[in-house]
């Protein structure tokens, strides 16, 4: 066989390999954590259920002070720009 075909093979070979272990990898990783919408959820409800009470009212606390905060800045930006 001439030298370009056997080069031929081997990259065909290496460019096969590196595609396996990159499907195992990938495989792997998305088992471990799903990058679907419906898994990303029930994963992020089963680490909010692992939170304490105190924990759960402390973070609805923030993200209510911090959507009242935001609704304060859009109502006096309007007021600003207001014509």
């Amino acid at each position: 066989m001439p030298a370009s075909v056997i080069v031929l093979l081997v990259f065909l070979l290496v460019v096969l390999a590196v595609s396996a272990v990159g499907t195992v990898l990938y495989v792997r990783r998305e088992r471990r954590r799903p990058s679907s919408y419906w898994s990303r959820w029930q994963m992020e409800m089963a680490e909010w259920r692992a939170l304490s009470p105190d924990a759960q009212a402390a973070h609805d606390t923030a993200v209510l002070d911090a959507a009242e905060a935001a609704e304060g800045a859009a109502a006096r930006a309007n007021v600003l720009y207001r014509p």
